[in-house]
């Protein structure tokens, strides 16, 4: 992702859930084109236009070739510039409305903990690009293909300790509405998994001076500290109060060239990635993504990788369906899968029959090096007992 402020958003109503009622068509007939849903952030303050126009362009290729069982996928995105009200209004309209099959490459900050009722009554399942709140990764028919900042921490978490071999690991967090029991969560699992405690955990991060974080933290000896806040003002002050020998460690959130560029020289960055990194056009999976954005003139983000997935793997699963492509088949498709490996992430995809999906975990790690991002030789680090 290139935009610095795209911090990871948590659902802005905490229980605001949309009344459902019942389909008008059973969701596509056994002609014409397959409607697909999705509910993105093109304005308000979580914005990803590159998403639907990724998934798009995987679509368009998709019909270019002659469609599926020779039905072409008409892609519906609608923009509820993270307004509750608009999400859950977006989410009833593609579905009773328009007749949609399936939502694929969401990427709402608050359509999952809004919405995740109206798909269940609804019979209808929901792969996002991108998923943000812990309610897209504990909802029966949500299955992102993104790892999720919690399952990301815990990778991280295990990076700091298990790779770059830390006793004195530190978490210094800003908690989002909404994140602080997934902030948690994260924590036990690598606790669970390492045996390993904290030295600091200080999750009241404020977003204005640093410096009485960074003192503590010197303080408490850190040898690792995790971040998720504004970089420059951070990295900056680490410089100034001399912590040149500290490994810090931010999020996906803080994956971009912008942040790259402010890390001072002489301090140690590193950064959890969700899919391959996309800054290296080499690696496994970038090759598929690269064509399919670069060839459509979408902007190339980490954002748009997990688009090119969710249409990718939906595509696969549509492909297996024998008979009519109804809601109803894609629905019992998809809870009735085989595990897809997909290069772009460190584990099998799948959605399956569960009343909670996190099915990517893992994350790869770059570092801060004369301005730019360097890939790490490591593959995905999965988080795993020894």
């Amino acid at each position: 992702m290139k935009r610095a402020h795209r911090l990871y958003l948590a659902a802005a109503a905490a229980a605001v859930l949309a009344t459902s009622t019942g389909c008008s068509d059973a969701g596509g007939g056994t002609d014409g084109p397959i409607k697909v849903g999705a509910i993105n952030g093109i304005t308000g303050q979580f914005q990803t236009p590159e998403v639907p126009q990724a998934v798009k362009a995987v679509f368009d290729e998709v019909n270019a070739a002659g469609g599926v069982n020779g039905r072409k996928i008409e892609f519906i995105s609608k923009d509820d510039a993270m307004n509750p009200q608009r999400s859950t209004e977006a989410a009833l309209d593609l579905i009773e409305s328009e007749g949609v099959v399936a939502f694929v490459g969401s990427s709402s900050a608050v359509d999952c903990g809004l919405n995740r009722a109206t798909y269940s009554s609804n019979e209808i399942v929901s792969i996002p690009a991108v998923g943000v709140d812990p309610a897209c990764f504990t909802s029966p028919n949500i299955a992102p293909v993104n790892p999720g900042p919690f399952k990301l921490l815990t990778a991280m978490l295990y990076y700091a300790s298990e790779t770059l071999k830390h006793d004195k690991v530190c978490l210094e967090y800003v908690t989002l509405p909404g994140s602080g029991g997934g902030i948690e969560s994260a924590i036990k699992e690598w606790q669970d998994i390492t045996g390993k405690s904290l030295a600091l955990k200080d999750t009241a991060v404020g977003t204005g001076d640093p410096t009485p974080y960074l003192v503590k933290a010197k303080s408490a000896g850190c040898q690792a500290v995790l971040y998720n806040g504004p970089v420059g003002p951070w990295f900056a002050q680490a410089k100034t109060q001399g912590m040149q020998d500290v490994d810090f460690i931010v999020g996906a959130n803080s994956y971009t060239d912008a942040n790259a560029k402010v890390i001072p020289a002489g301090m140690k960055a590193y950064a959890g990635t969700e899919w391959q990194p996309y800054t290296d056009e080499t690696l496994p999976g970038n090759d598929r993504w690269s064509k399919v954005v670069g060839g459509h003139n979408v902007q190339k983000t980490a954002f748009s990788q997990g688009a090119v997935m969710a249409a990718d793997v939906f595509v696969q699963v549509l492909k297996t369906i024998k008979g009519d492509i109804t809601r109803e088949s894609v629905t019992q498709a998809f809870k009735n899968m085989q595990p897809v490996k997909y290069p772009l992430v460190g584990t099998p995809w799948v959605f399956g029959p569960g009343n909670a999906h996190n099915p990517i975990q893992g994350s790869r790690f770059v570092k801060a090096v004369d301005g730019k991002w360097q890939v790490l030789p490591e593959d995905f680090i999965v988080p795993a007992k020894k």
